[in-house]
């Protein structure tokens, strides 16, 4: 089956993410004494942090299916500060999702892997290019 391209996948849930969290904010509890007792501001702080969440399992998708396709490993799951997880009553499955620390490191790893590949394509253009000048050259000098 067809599938979208993995960045325009990635934006989309993105938008998703983002229109339910404004859609959040909207129903954001006043800070007031009443709000904490009746248990109101704990239920928005918790979808709070469900969205953020969301959006944290979206965007370590997105750069685990870039990085594969570059082939660039992904950090461990056992490698410290790299991943967190999904609490077991929210998802069953307990996901891990990057950290700011892992994003860094996966994105860096991804920008470095892309710039080796530009510069060996920037290599063998520049001797193509070389080359079609040299028989141009050498043309133009035969006529």
């Amino acid at each position: 089956m067809w599938q979208l391209p993995n960045y325009v996948q990635y934006r989309l849930e993105l938008q998703k993410q983002s229109k339910a969290q404004k859609e959040l904010d909207k129903k954001r509890p006043a800070e007031s004494r009443q709000s904490h007792e009746s248990g109101e501001q704990q239920y928005y702080d918790m979808q709070d942090e469900e969205l953020y969440e969301w959006k944290r399992l979206i965007q370590t998708r997105y750069y685990r299916n870039k990085a594969d396709g570059l082939l660039v490993p992904m950090p461990g799951y056992e490698e410290e500060g790299m991943y967190e997880q999904v609490e077991w009553d929210r998802d069953s499955k307990q996901p891990r999702y990057l950290t700011d620390k892992g994003l860094r490191v996966v994105r860096s790893a991804i920008r470095d892997e892309q710039k080796h590949r530009r510069e060996a394509v920037g290599y063998w253009f520049g001797i193509a290019v070389g080359l079609i000048g040299a028989m141009t050259g050498l043309v133009a000098a035969f006529k």
